[in-house]
């Protein structure tokens, strides 16, 4: 701040500066600047906002004064407070300016006078949403409608994404995509941002809310996931437009006045409405098909501390989010939502891969061209593996497929299961749309070949070895059961809860004497037979 001169700074370098200085450079400029912005770069202009008219009004004040108690006048104050109190560090305690600046708790006499009113309080919720399955699926079915017109998919899309995830709505609508974490399936909520309340959580995604960012991913979004196609960034008031032209009858009830509502956004009605409501249609959700209330929390991002205390003091504060992480029973969690939402697109008619496709091949860290895309640190460079040819099964190393052998591998088996499509997964997803799994084995699969090119020296065994992933068993299943493991896989899931999820799910399919119907195992690049 030394080099700001609080007489001539103006709102915007003031705004970047403690932005910077507090790690907020992508959430704080926007609220800060909005309601100024015809000023923001006008020498001047940070002080100005705090200064006395003849009447003693701050131009903070005649802006405020009578506001609605909105989310967006909450963290607009919130955000300008800060600005004041930056300009506060750089003046005396003596100086007239000093008198003119914020305190640092919100709400004082001082401040209170200074803005006009005092801050939004946090929407307590008196709003009651319908549990019953019926009036969920014609929420859905509303919702889902939406995304057949490209002006309103983006924003159809952050609220189905929200309902999977119970995020708050500001931190879906701005999702950016240095929070996905492909490879985990997983998103990384950091502490600043907005929506997260200062604690960073990791999110663990199931097929739908994973198949929308693969889309958006797909689709060449490279800082925000939901963009309007004017490229705005959705916004959590877009969310609650969009539901206001969503009717479903008694879909929520107000304790506080005794009416009944067709929409999460009724006109008029100044209580927590709209998209704020998300959060409670996915606790709503989750009570219903069993998820435990300590774990809904941490789904939803919410601070555990209450949840985390022992005899000895607040656990938490000792758990902190290692980016990507979840475990299996968090996964499980968010994959009921995935079965509730199926199964609510099915009654209300239609499957919701005809709305939300899955990917035939995901995106993650090591797909080619999306090098950087997720902010992680630099790594080497995973060599590519030539296509090997077979000639017969003698070219393998002898010695290492003995060894194998003895762990219970099947040559024969393998070059059969090698046949199974890997850029191409099979049907729709069915009701239980099994777990984040399905359609991550590429993954396994660049492990599996490294793993055992590095094993062996076969480029043959090793391009087998990884094109079995793809079948109902493989390789790295065969080697955990032959070492008696049963831990769970980078994804959450164990060999034997994935191969089942996977036939469950449709993504197996096994006819006749149990044996999968697969394409050529030319045609999916592992093996190319020898002219």
């Amino acid at each position: 701040m030394a080099e700001l001169d609080p007489k001539t700074a103006t709102l915007r370098e003031v705004a970047q500066a403690y932005a910077k200085k507090s790690g907020r450079e992508k959430t704080f400029m926007g609220p800060a600047l909005q309601f100024f912005k015809d000023i923001a770069d006008e020498p001047g202009s940070a002080l100005r906002l705090f200064e006395k008219d003849a009447e003693g009004n701050t131009l903070l004040s005649k802006t405020f004064k009578g506001s609605e108690d909105s989310s967006t006048v909450k963290t607009a104050m919130q955000n300008l407070r800060q600005v004041g109190l930056t300009l506060k560090e750089s003046v005396g305690p003596d100086t007239p300016e000093y008198k003119l600046l914020p305190d640092k708790a919100p709400n004082t006499d001082l401040n209170n006078r200074i803005f006009g009113r005092s801050e939004p309080a946090k929407a307590l919720s008196e709003v009651a949403i319908n549990p019953d399955k019926a009036k969920m699926s014609q929420l859905f079915a509303g919702v889902a409608k939406y995304l057949d017109d490209p002006k309103t998919r983006s924003t159809a899309q952050a609220i189905i994404f929200n309902l999977n995830t119970g995020l708050r709505p500001n931190a879906a609508a701005g999702l950016q995509v240095s929070a996905y974490k492909p490879d985990s399936g997983a998103i990384y909520i950091e502490a600043e941002t907005k929506g997260a309340k200062g604690r960073a959580v990791n999110i663990p995604l199931n097929p739908i809310a994973d198949s929308i960012l693969q889309e958006n991913l797909a689709a060449g979004n490279k800082e925000n996931f939901f963009v309007k196609p004017n490229g705005k960034v959705v916004t959590s008031a877009d969310m609650t437009d969009l539901l206001k032209d969503v009717k479903v009858k008694d879909i929520a009830f107000d304790a506080s006045t005794g009416r009944y509502f067709d929409t999460l956004a009724p006109a008029g009605f100044k209580g927590k409405k709209g998209s704020s409501l998300l959060r409670n249609i996915h606790a709503t959700v989750g009570q219903s098909i069993g998820v435990d209330q300590d774990r809904l929390a941490y789904l939803q991002g919410r601070s555990l501390k209450s949840a985390g205390k022992s005899s000895t003091g607040e656990l938490t504060t000792y758990q902190q989010a290692y980016p990507g992480a979840v475990g299996e029973v968090d996964r499980q969690n968010a994959n009921m939502f995935a079965t509730f939402w199926g199964e609510a697109a099915e009654e209300a008619g239609f499957k919701i891969t005809s709305k939300i496709p899955m990917p035939e091949t995901r995106i993650t860290t090591q797909t080619a061209g999306y090098e950087g895309y997720f902010d992680l640190p630099v790594r080497e460079e995973v060599p590519t593996t030539a296509k090997p040819t077979v000639a017969s099964p003698a070219e393998v190393n002898p010695a290492a497929l003995e060894e194998m052998k003895a762990k219970g591998f099947d040559m024969d088996k393998f070059l059969e299961g090698a046949k199974e499509a890997f850029g191409k997964l099979p049907g729709p997803v069915k009701k239980s749309l099994g777990p984040i799994s399905i359609g991550l084995t590429a993954a396994t699969a660049a492990s599996t070949v490294s793993e055992v090119e590095a094993a062996t020296g076969s480029s043959t065994l090793a391009a087998v070895a990884g094109a079995s992933e793809f079948g109902p068993i493989g390789y790295s299943d065969v080697r955990d059961i032959a070492a008696g493991r049963s831990e769970p896989d980078q994804f959450g899931t164990t060999p034997a809860s994935r191969i089942a999820a996977e036939e469950k799910a449709g993504f197996i399919d096994l006819g006749r004497n149990r044996e999968p119907e697969a394409n050529p195992a030319a045609n999916q690049g592992f093996i190319q037979s020898q002219p």
